[in-house]
C-alpha cells in the first residue's frame, strides 16, 4: 500500500534526474572559458599567467560562496538557487565572445563563479535528502551531468564560433534559458519535504578529522583535473593541433571522467568509497604523462584514460564526504565541491606563470604527480560504512 505521507521511491531519482539537467546546463555555459582560450588568448594578447589567473577568480568566487549558501541550505532550505545558479551562468557566458578588453572578461568570469556557487550547495542537499540507499549512483549521476556538460560544451562552443564567429555567442542564451525553464518547472513537484531540512550548527574546529584528512585529497585531486582541463587545448595547440582537436581533448577527457563516475559510484556503494577513489587515483598519474610525452597520434586515448580515472572519484568523494557529517549535507558539499575546488583553483595562477618561464608541458608534468600524492593520503582515511535510512 502506497505511503500517503512519504513520497514514492522513485522520487530521488525523478529529482535526481532533473537536477542531471540543472547541472550539465550549469557545468556546460562555465565551460565556454578553456576551449576558446587559444582565441582569447591571441584577441586580447593574454599571458598565460593571465590566462591561468581568470580561471582561478572564477572558481575561488565559487569556492568562497559555496560553504555559506551551503550552511543556509541547511538551516533553511532554498531551492530556487539551483534555478537561479544556472539562469546566471547562461546569461555571463553567453557574452563571452562579445568581450574586447580583460575587465569585460574578468567580469563574465566572477558572474560565472556566483552562478556556479547558487547552484552546486543546493542541488548535492537535494541529491541526498533522505539518505538514499544508493546515494553513490545518484550522486554519480548528478555529478555526470555537470561533467558531460563540460564534455560537450567545447565542441559547442567551438564548432559555433567557426560557424558564426565570436560575435555571435549571445545567441546561445536563447537555448540556454529554455533548457533552465524545462528542468525548474518540473523540478517543484520533486522536492523533498521542508521538514528534511537541518538546522543544526557545525563550527569549522569542529569538522570530523577524517572530513578534513578527505578534503585535502579531493584538494589535490582536483587541482590537477582543473589544470589539465583549463590548459588542455593550449596543450594541444602547442603540439600542432587545431583549436577544435583542442576542445575535443577537453570534451573527450571530461566525457569518460562523466561515464566512469555511474561505475565508481555504483562500485562504491558496494566495496566502499576509500577502496574506489585510492584505486582511481593510483591508475591517473600513468596516463597524464603518456599523455604529455607520449605520441600524438595517440594522445586523446591517453587524455580519455586519464579522464576515467581522474575524474571518476569526484562523485565518489562528495558522498563520502557528506557521510561524514550526516545532515550537513549542503555545508560539506559547499566545502568539498566550492573550497576544495576553489583551492585547487588557486593554483592555476602560479601553473600559469611557472609555464610561462618553464615551458607548459614541464609543469604540468609535475601538476601530474598530485593524484599520487592524495593516494598516499587516501590511505590513512577510516571509513565508517553508512546505514541508510530510506530508499
Amino acid at each position: 500500500m502506497a505511503d500517503p505521507v512519504n513520497p514514492p521511491a522513485r522520487t530521488p531519482w525523478k529529482r535526481t534526474a532533473l537536477l542531471f539537467v540543472g547541472h550539465f546546463l550549469n557545468d556546460g555555459f562555465a565551460h565556454f572559458y578553456a576551449p576558446l582560450l587559444p582565441l582569447l588568448i591571441d584577441r586580447l594578447d593574454l599571458s598565460l599567467a593571465l590566462a591561468g589567473a581568470l580561471g582561478t577568480i572564477r572558481i575561488v568566487t565559487n569556492s568562497l560562496l559555496q560553504p555559506g549558501l551551503g550552511h543556509l541550505v541547511d538551516r533553511v532550505q532554498r531551492p530556487w538557487l539551483v534555478v537561479l545558479g544556472p539562469f546566471v551562468s547562461v546569461l555571463a557566458m553567453s557574452f563571452i565572445g562579445r568581450v574586447g578588453n580583460f575587465p569585460q572578461l574578468l567580469a563574465i568570469m566572477v558572474a560565472s563563479g556566483i552562478g556556479i556557487a547558487l547552484f552546486h550547495p543546493a542541488a548535492a542537499a537535494l541529491v541526498g535528502a533522505g539518505r538514499p540507499k544508493r546515494h553513490g549512483l545518484l550522486m554519480a549521476l548528478f555529478s555526470s551531468g555537470g561533467t558531460l556538460g563540460g564534455a560537450v560544451a567545447p565542441i559547442v562552443i567551438v564548432g559555433f564560433v567557426e560557424r558564426f564567429s565570436l560575435l555571435q555567442t549571445p545567441w546561445l542564451m536563447l537555448p540556454g534559458l529554455l533548457l533552465v525553464a524545462a528542468f525548474a518547472l518540473p523540478l517543484q513537484r520533486e522536492l523533498p519535504p521542508k521538514g528534511q531540512a537541518s538546522a543544526g550548527r557545525t563550527r569549522l574546529r569542529e569538522l570530523p578529522s577524517r572530513l578534513v584528512l578527505l578534503w585535502s585529497v579531493i584538494v589535490l585531486s582536483s587541482t590537477c583535473s582543473t589544470a589539465f582541463a583549463t590548459f588542455l587545448a593550449v596543450l594541444v595547440t602547442e603540439r600542432g593541433g587545431s583549436p577544435f582537436a583542442g576542445a575535443a581533448a577537453i570534451s573527450i577527457f571530461l566525457l569518460t571522467g562523466a561515464a566512469a563516475g555511474f561505475l565508481a559510484g555504483n562500485l562504491s556503494d558496494r566495496f566502499g568509497r576509500k577502496r574506489v577513489i585510492l584505486t582511481a587515483l593510483v591508475l591517473t598519474t600513468p596516463f597524464y604523462i603518456l599523455f604529455l610525452y607520449g605520441p600524438a597520434s595517440v594522445a586523446l586515448v591517453f587524455i580519455a584514460a586519464a579522464g576515467l580515472f581522474g575524474l571518476s572519484s569526484i562523485p565518489v568523494g562528495v558522498v563520502a564526504a557528506q557521510e561524514c557529517l550526516p545532515g550537513r549535507t549542503g555545508l560539506v558539499s559547499g566545502l568539498v565541491m566550492g573550497a576544495a575546488w576553489g583551492v585547487g583553483g588557486l593554483a592555476l595562477t602560479p601553473i600559469g606563470w611557472l609555464a610561462d618561464r618553464f615551458g607548459l608541458i614541464s609543469v604540468m608534468t609535475f601538476v601530474a604527480f598530485l593524484p599520487l600524492a592524495a593516494a598516499a593520503l587516501i590511505t590513512a582515511y577510516r571509513e565508517e560504512l553508512p546505514k541508510p535510512e530510506s530508499a
